[in-house]
Formats: C-alpha cells, structure tokens, sequence
C-alpha cells in the first residue's frame, strides 16, 4: 500500500558516473594523526607541516592526472585557470554527495575521517585549494604560508599572507570547499526552479579566475615557503 510514495534513487548520470570511476583512484591525503593526550600541539603543527610541504608537489600532480580524464588541463596561466573554473562549475557538485553537510565539513578541516568511500571527493577540493595557492605564488611576491594544527584536533590553519592591498590572512584550502559547496547549492536551486538561480549559477562559471587575478595584481615574483 502506499508504493507509489517510496521513491527509489534516481539512477546515476553519465557525469556522475565518470566522476566515481576517476575518484577511485585518486590518492587520499592522510596527514598524520594527532592525538592531544599523547603529542604537543607544537609537536602535531610541526609534523603536519613537514606533511604538507612534502606533499604538495604530489597533489598537484594527483590533481592534474586527475582532471586529464576530463580533458581538462592543469595550467597557471590565465587560460589555464579559467579551464579549471569552468571545468568546477561543470562537475564540482559531483564530488561529494552533500558538501553542506556538517559532518562532511568537520571531516574537510579535520581529517577524520579519512577521504575515502563517500568521502574521496575531498581529495580534489582540498587540492583545487593548494592548485590556487600556486596560482597566486606564480603571480605575486613575498606571499608566505602559515601551516598548522589545533588547538582542537579537529582544527587545520592553512593560511597565506602577503596579498596585496587588503592585509588580511587568506585560506585558499577552505576557499575551494567553499566554492564547491556554492556551486552545488546554485545547482539544487536550479533543480527547483528558484527564480534567479540559473543567473547566479552562471556567475559561478568564473568565479575562481576572477578571484585569482583580483587577488594578484602584478608584482615583482619572490616566493618564500
């Protein structure tokens, strides 16, 4: 009685399907783990840092194979950014069932749990963050990262200082989860027809190569890490 009601999954998208296929794949980044009963928040800071400077190169390089399978490359160019902003607005929705879920955020800044499964989208965010980062650091000078954990374990800083013009601390790591997380709620909102929402979709587009070459005006390049 009452079938009719209980709707069954509606079947995965050709999109959805080549998203599953090439995250299954990609390497998870596994920081070491932090127990405070046992290690310093000194200790953890430090040793995630070695973690992240060591990786970085090869998440990069994790993101690039990555986006090749969509035919898309990773360049840091103006015309290389732009690719990568339209290749998100096309598939960032597709990474992670629900990025607006708390517990997906908590495991976003904390690690915990680990970025597989359901989870292994946050592989690409996470990097699509570093891959801005080296976007700025190939246009500006002086720009430094401030790297670390705590005071929770569920706590991650991953800072740059020395943009131009504003004086303040970015985070480009939470910046791409951010932006995913927008692109998928226009995408919900176009799914129910709010008024307006394909118009602020759009605007999503570019978003990432607007907010690139607005934060690095030209300069001198003198990279400090």
């Amino acid at each position: 009685m009452f079938g009719w009601l209980r709707r069954a999954p509606a079947s995965p998208t050709e999109q959805q399907r080549e998203v599953w296929q090439a995250l299954s794949e990609y390497p998870p980044y596994a920081p070491p783990e932090w127990d405070p009963d046992t290690k310093s928040m000194h200790d953890a800071c430090a040793e995630y840092q070695e973690y992240f400077f060591d990786s970085k190169p090869l998440r990069l390089e994790a993101l690039r194979t990555f986006l090749a399978k969509f035919d898309t490359t990773l360049d840091f160019d103006d015309a290389g950014i732009m690719t990568v902003s339209i290749w998100m607005h096309g598939y960032a929705d597709l990474l992670v069932h629900d990025l607006n879920d708390h517990a997906t955020i908590d495991a976003y800044h904390g690690f915990a749990p680990r970025w597989t499964g359901p989870l292994a989208g946050l592989n690409p965010i996470f990097d699509l963050g570093i891959y801005h980062a080296e976007c700025l650091w190939f246009r500006r000078t002086k720009l430094e990262w401030i790297v670390g954990r705590g005071p929770q374990k569920n706590v991650s800083a991953h800072l740059i200082s020395g943009l131009p013009g504003t004086g303040k601390l970015f985070n480009p790591i939470s910046r791409a989860y951010g932006h995913c997380s927008n692109i998928c709620l226009a995408k919900r909102q176009v799914r129910k027809r709010f008024p307006g929402a394909e118009a602020a979709l759009e605007l999503q587009r570019d978003t990432l190569h607007r907010l690139i070459l607005s934060q690095t005006p030209p300069g001198r390049r003198s990279r400090r890490t």
